[in-house]
């Protein structure tokens, strides 16, 4: 369920050529393939083992050159590429995603300088949206990375890094396969959150029943991620969170309207703790006898539901929503359980379920005083 990224490069000399003539300029090109792990982001970062990065979207590359008889180390300086911007350009025959660069780099001359590489995706820049700052100064080796995550699940990005490619030379890199002359390892940085709207079933006493958003708060959205190549040859990616505050919230858009399916709701969110978290489902429904909707919400707490946990970097977590119809209360409760909808071990526990609150307030603001549903 959880693959990596492995990310390859596209040789500017085919494995065929005289490798033994090192003395002859050599492009350095770079390239991507991805094992299947099931992360989405917006459309426009969303990578997947069938696309790859997705066609004209960017990665950032930093690369390190140092004497051929030394090793790469942590107070190196990115002198060789400092966030070199690379664009996809679709795969090849090899299944690789092909990224092009202007201008191009070169290997350095047999015996001269050995390289070291890492990349990240999404290409961040001053005047990107991605919510991703690199910080990589000089002497800090791999830096640190400061990320935001976006308010809406449509514009969040699938934050990925690669393990560090050190002593690196033109010979050594031309032996991998399909001819690539550099190979990265990407991971994903952040914890996928899948929310599912169970809805097939339209509750008693209404027509339509629609889930209309999903707002999360007290979740947090900043943190500083510092990756690090140890003395076990070893890349290492560490987290430092920035506590979440009452005024943090995300926003799951552009959630179909249609209750006769299941609603695939997806996040991309920092590491972190969710017991604290606190989830609104905002719905709409048209009562049976009516032709005028209504519009109601549920507010419930994570750390009272099954569902409470921790979101580990690089894990996909399943959850469905549920509806829990207590006619002799005259009440409608939504409630939220571990695993997809179609998960075996889903279950009728609705503990930490909160019953629908007809009328109050819509994303904040005021909306129509609704009518008691029917029974």
């Amino acid at each position: 369920m959880f693959g990596l990224l492995t990310v390859g490069a596209l040789t500017g000399c085919s494995s065929d050529d005289n490798v033994a003539d090192v003395d002859v300029p050599a492009p350095i090109a770079f390239g991507a393939t991805e094992v299947p792990r099931g992360t989405r982001a917006s459309t426009a970062y969303y990578s997947t083992s069938e696309t790859g990065i997705p066609l004209s979207q960017p990665m950032g590359v930093f690369g390190y050159q140092y004497p051929a008889t030394a090793d790469w180390a942590a107070s190196d300086t990115a002198n060789f590429m400092y966030n070199r911007r690379m664009v996809s350009n679709g795969k090849n025959a090899y299944g690789h995603t092909e990224f092009y660069y202007s201008p191009l780099s070169f290997w350095p001359q047999a015996d001269t300088y050995r390289l070291a590489f890492f990349a990240y995706y999404p290409y961040a820049s001053a005047s990107s949206d991605t919510g991703i700052v690199p910080t990589v100064a000089p002497g800090t080796g791999m830096g640190t990375f400061a990320f935001t995550t976006k308010d809406n699940s449509s514009e969040q990005v699938d934050f990925m890094m690669s393990d560090l490619k050190p002593n690196l030379t033109y010979v050594s890199s031309t032996t991998t396969a399909s001819g690539d002359t550099v190979s990265f390892r990407m991971h994903h940085m952040l914890s996928q959150v899948v929310f599912h709207v169970d809805t097939a079933s339209v509750p008693l006493g209404y027509t339509s029943f629609s889930v209309k958003s999903i707002i999360m708060r007290n979740v947090a959205k900043r943190g500083t991620l510092k990756p690090t190549y140890t003395a076990d040859k070893v890349t290492t990616f560490e987290w430092t969170v920035d506590a979440a505050t009452a005024n943090d919230s995300l926003t799951v858009d552009g959630i179909q309207k249609n209750s006769t399916e299941d609603v695939p709701c997806r996040l991309l969110l920092l590491p972190q703790d969710n017991h604290d978290i606190s989830l609104r489902v905002e719905v709409e429904a048209i009562p049976v006898g009516s032709q005028r909707p209504i519009v109601g919400y549920a507010t419930m707490l994570m750390s009272g539901t099954t569902a409470a946990g921790s979101w580990k970097q690089g894990l996909t977590y399943y959850y469905t929503l549920r509806l829990k119809e207590l006619t002799k209360e005259n009440k409608l409760y939504i409630y939220i359980t571990s695993g997809a909808p179609d998960d075996p071990d889903q279950d009728d526990d609705y503990t930490g379920g909160t019953a629908i609150q007809w009328g109050g307030t819509w994303n904040g603001g005021p909306i129509d005083a609704a009518k008691k549903a029917i029974f």
